[in-house]
């Protein structure tokens, strides 16, 4: 085995079962907590990281079961080959979740929790079983970000003690649409993939130019607001994360602009998801 082989291998293991996303996730989750001026407890890390694993492995399960033997996307292909595995891991995670949940964070988080929950389940069961009428109003991308940001937001929103500031919804907001961009990102270099699955995504539905258009769309937005709120908010831990927010948006802007090397190793996958480890840097602010 040659040297690049085995870093390609380890980078593939971590992005196929989306290790990568709960990392990000647990800097995310840190941000949150710094950007708040809250202090978040291991316990709900541990739920933070295994929801966020069981939500993704979700997904990847129910687009390798629907595509059985047929599909051709090798992270669906190996969640269908080992998915009495992989679903046993999986609900191990969710009962991990549920039981640290349980026992370890207050009831408040509990209840908005469930909710979030039942509203992921609910999305998922009709995206399966009705994906092909009206797909774009199941927008897959955007339902993931909504969900994933909120997710980690939520718990150290109901932790905070007052009135959630307009910055810390500028922040909010600005991740959402920085998980948005990226999720649409990812459509537009895997849009032959999904059309050959049968897959819907934003790009399958309206195009790849118009997805890269959205795409840089998204993300100019993300710049002007991260500027003009580093100028305006004089708070050092503010104007941190609007920094690393601009950055995000950088990288994110690159990884678009150029497809023939980031297509090159799925490197548009790894360095997209690891700039969601980005936020982790606010630990050092």
């Amino acid at each position: 085995m040659n040297r690049k082989s085995f870093p390609h291998r380890i980078l593939l293991f971590i992005n196929i079962y989306s290790i990568d996303v709960v990392a990000g996730a647990l800097f995310m989750g840190a941000f949150a907590s710094r950007v708040l001026g809250v202090e978040a407890s291991c316990s709900w890390y541990v739920v933070l990281a295994t929801s966020v694993w069981v939500m993704y492995t979700a997904d990847h399960l129910m687009d390798a079961l629907k595509g059985k033997g047929y599909i051709t996307i090798k992270r669906h292909i190996i969640h269908y080959h080992h998915r009495k595995v992989i679903i046993a891991v999986w609900v191990t995670a969710g009962l991990t979740a549920v039981l640290t949940a349980l026992y370890k964070l207050d009831v408040q988080v509990i209840r908005a929790g469930i909710a979030l929950g039942l509203v992921v389940g609910l999305y998922l069961t009709i995206l399966y079983f009705n994906s092909h009428k009206r797909a774009w109003l199941l927008q897959k991308e955007l339902f993931i970000a909504v969900v994933y940001v909120t997710g980690i937001w939520l718990a150290p929103v109901i932790w905070h003690e007052g009135r959630i500031s307009t910055s810390a919804i500028l922040v909010m907001a600005n991740m959402m649409l920085l998980a948005w961009a990226e999720g649409i990102l990812v459509s537009w270099y895997e849009r032959n993939e999904d059309v050959l699955n049968g897959h819907t995504s934003f790009t399958t539905l309206f195009g790849g130019k118009a997805a890269r258009g959205f795409v840089f769309i998204l993300l100019i937005a993300v710049i002007i607001i991260a500027l003009v709120s580093w100028n305006i908010y004089p708070q050092r831990i503010l104007k941190a994360a609007f920094l690393i927010q601009f950055l995000m948006a950088f990288v994110l802007s690159f990884i678009i602009m150029f497809p023939s090397f980031f297509r090159k190793d799925f490197r548009y996958r790894y360095i997209g998801e690891i700039t969601f480890w980005l936020p982790g840097l606010i630990l050092w602010s």
